[in-house]
């Protein structure tokens, strides 16, 4: 099994061996404040979903469909928002009110079944909003392979009767293919497993027996994505080479699995637990998952946005 001390060590590898990407340990201080007065919630709850309505596999299946269609929003003009219930979204919080919308609508989609049969032009009509959802054809087929995994399980509900949050972490990894971000620098093995810990996330905040059972779930790292590292660079915590700096700043895309790229994800995963130290010295608990959480909801004020987010073309965030 997967620990956490392997992924960490992995990701120190990467940090200790970065040219173009640099933690400044100096300003760390400057998220302190802001993280010290921060909610500790999930960024998922129940307001996407009436979970009442729902039977806990039904949920699992909501939450695994989500989580592996939720990667790489940007690339369209104009940019991909949906409208529910008055109000528009866009990038996660788009994809999940999409099909929480369409169920409200009347497709099947917590049926196997259903799905199994879904065509891209359907997946399209349920995704579709100021433009059609980016890389909508790679989602589609992430969904076909998803539905065979998910059918190939006897009995979901008991694939999640785990201990840990690591335990759950494995499980996921190993039960569909999609989740294994996994990527190679100087010849070693990168475990990011950016959506996969988003949904050991989601399905400890939102299936009771889960929540009940795991008794650690302080194990998980950060989510590397790509708000992140905007919001760490705007804080002066993560420090880029001219050469990336030239490139992020100018919108032109990193290769997915390219060194910079690499680079950039590891060292967003190490500064949080830099921070998550310097929390504890100031009497502060928050876990790398909280602290991603927070993080990444101050990304959506303008005040992070000063410079653009690097630009990777990814299924995997």
């Amino acid at each position: 099994m997967l620990e956490r001390s392997e992924m960490l060590s992995k990701i120190k590898y990467v940090v200790d061996n970065s040219k173009s990407v640099n933690i400044n340990r100096h300003a760390i201080k400057n998220v302190i404040s802001l993280l010290s007065e921060s909610k500790k919630e999930p960024w998922l709850n129940s307001d996407y979903l009436d979970l009442d309505k729902y039977t806990t596999r039904e949920i699992m299946i909501y939450l695994i469909l989500c989580e592996s269609l939720n990667f790489c929003y940007w690339g369209s003009s104009p940019k991909w928002k949906i409208e529910y219930k008055g109000n528009w979204y866009s990038g996660s919080f788009g994809l999940f009110y999409s099909i929480s919308k369409a169920i409200n609508n009347g497709y099947d989609l917590l049926n196997l079944d259903y799905l199994e049969e879904i065509e891209i032009e359907t997946l399209n009509e349920i995704f579709k909003g100021t433009t059609s959802i980016p890389l909508l054809e790679e989602r589609f087929n992430i969904l076909k392979i998803l539905v065979k995994e998910l059918k190939s399980i006897e009995d979901i509900e008991s694939l999640f009767n785990v201990s840990t949050d690591v335990e759950l972490l494995n499980v996921i990894v190993n039960s569909f293919s999609n989740f294994r971000d996994i990527s190679i620098y100087k010849g070693k093995k990168i475990y990011f497993f950016k959506r996969a810990i988003l949904l050991v996330s989601d399905l400890i905040s939102n299936i009771d027996y889960i929540r009940r059972n795991v008794e650690n779930d302080d194990n998980m790292l950060g989510c590397a994505d790509y708000k992140i590292p905007q919001v760490l660079r705007q804080l002066e915590i993560l420090t880029y080479s001219e050469r990336l700096s030239n490139i992020i700043d100018n919108k032109k895309q990193l290769e997915h699995d390219s060194e910079v790229e690499i680079e950039i994800r590891a060292n967003m995963l190490c500064a949080i637990e830099l921070i998550k130290e310097d929390l504890k010295k100031a009497n502060i608990k928050m876990n790398s998952l909280q602290i991603d959480n927070a993080l990444w909801m101050l990304s959506k004020n303008d005040e992070f946005k000063n410079k653009p987010h690097h630009l990777t073309e990814t299924i995997y965030y």
